[in-house]
Parts: structure tokens; sequence; C-alpha cells
């Protein structure tokens, strides 16, 4: 008969075995729970404040690569720069929204005129040169027209040297701070030999101003009289209003049909 013998485990050997066991079990824990901590931040929505020109795809473009992210982890100027790079934004600021949301805050560009060169394109209130918004033409804005500048897809950005440009922009600037409803009511601005030309959008009336020196004070001159004609601040469906000469309004009906 086979003789059977027991083999006994020393206790070392089982102290080592249980602390084993424990680092173990240990190791998984601090790795879930690590784990558990990286998901604790993860950016599951995005918002985005004051975004009026940019379309859902660029938006889409800009954003979705944080989701999924750590919130903790984003570089927030990186995330800022790359919404300036869009030259219709002035400002942005990104910050973090615990647990789970990443905000960002825009402030764009809001244009003086549109602007008929090889394209049509917007100005900002120094008559720097900024591309349409994504979207087209969002804005009521009056379109400077009759310019005859060359201007290259790489000037955006950058002020149009034109003087008469920039003349022009510096009389819409004043227009919209100080009689706004005037601004709103006009669709073209021009400059020729006799001056400065709107049409109205709403009657579609030529309002001849004067060359620059007379068409703020011939401006609040036409709001005045305007303001007799209409309480809606639109200019009047006239087919000419000019005040070229010596304060005078001079009108001309519309001739029936």
């Amino acid at each position: 008969m086979a003789k059977s013998s027991t083999y006994i485990i020393p206790p070392l050997s089982w102290i080592f075995s249980a602390g084993l066991l424990v680092i173990v079990l240990l190791v998984g824990f601090l790795s879930m729970a690590y784990a558990t901590l990286l998901k604790s931040d993860e950016v599951e929505a995005i918002h985005l404040y004051g975004q009026r020109t940019m379309s859902p795809e660029r938006v889409k473009s800009l954003t979705e690569v944080y989701l999924g992210s750590s919130l903790m982890e984003l570089n927030l100027t990186e995330i800022q720069d790359s919404f300036l790079e869009y030259p219709l934004i002035r400002s942005a600021k990104a910050t973090r929204n615990y647990p789970h949301s990443l905000d960002i805050y825009l402030y764009d560009v809001l244009p003086v005129a549109y602007i008929a060169i090889q394209e049509i394109m917007t100005l900002d209130e120094k008559a720097i040169l900024l591309p349409l918004p994504d979207k087209g033409m969002l804005y009521n804005l009056p379109i400077i027209t009759g310019i005859d500048v060359e201007v290259p897809s790489s000037a955006i950005g950058q002020i149009i040297p034109d003087e008469t440009v920039q003349m022009l922009v510096s009389f819409l600037k004043k227009i919209r701070k100080e009689h706004q409803n005037l601004y709103l009511d006009i669709s073209e601005i021009s400059y020729d030999r006799r001056g400065i030309k709107l049409i109205s959008a709403t009657h579609g009336t030529s309002v001849f101003l004067g060359n620059e020196d007379d068409a703020i004070l011939n401006s609040i001159i036409l709001e005045k009289f305007i303001s007799e004609e209409s309480d809606s601040g639109i200019i009047s469906p006239y087919q000419y209003i000019d005040l070229r000469f010596d304060r005078q309004v001079i009108v001309k009906e519309r001739e029936s049909r």
C-alpha cells in the first residue's frame, strides 16, 4: 500500500500569498477608481454663447474634438485661439463648467457695411475687410457701391487703404450711433462728385447729402424732416431728397403710374 504524504505550506508562504492577493485587489480597485475619476469630468456638452456668424459645420469642426475629453486637462487657451482664427470672431473665452460641460463665450464682429468689390464682403468700424458670415448676408446693413479698388484675397483682416471707403465707413459709424433709425433704412451708399448718396431700403428714395464735411449735419436735417413726414423713422417715399443747397430740403415727388 502506497504511503500518503501531507505537504505543509510554511507559514511565511501563506503570508506571501495573502499579501500578493491584497496587492492585486488593491491595484484593481485603484485602477477602477482612477478610471472612474477620469470619466467624472468627461466633456459631455459644449455650450456656445454669442455666436451668430458661424455655420453649424464650422461649429461642429471646432468643438466635437473635445467631446469625451477630460475637462481638467483641456487647454483653454488653445480652444480660444482656434475660434479666433475665424475673422468674424473678435474675442473668445472658454471656461470649465464642472462636472461635464465646456462653456465658450464668443463676441463676434458686427460689421458696419457690406462692400461690393470682386464679391460681396463686409467692413467693420475701422474699414477692416472681412468675409461674409458662413450663413451669408445676415445683417441689415447698407452696401457700399461704386468703389473701384483692387483688393487681393490676402487682404482679409486688413484695413482697406482707399480714402473714400474709409470716409464712408466713418460716416456710417457715426450715423449708426447717432441716428440709428436712419441707418437702418439705408440699403446703399456711394460717393461721387455730388457727394454722399444714400438709397432708402424701404422706398428706394435717393438722398443726396453733399460732401463729407456737410453730410453729418445734413443727416440731422434729414432725420428731422423724416420725423415730420413719418413716425416710423423711414425715409419718405419721394423720388429723391436733396440736402446739398444751403440747408434746404429739396424733394421730388414720384411720378404717378
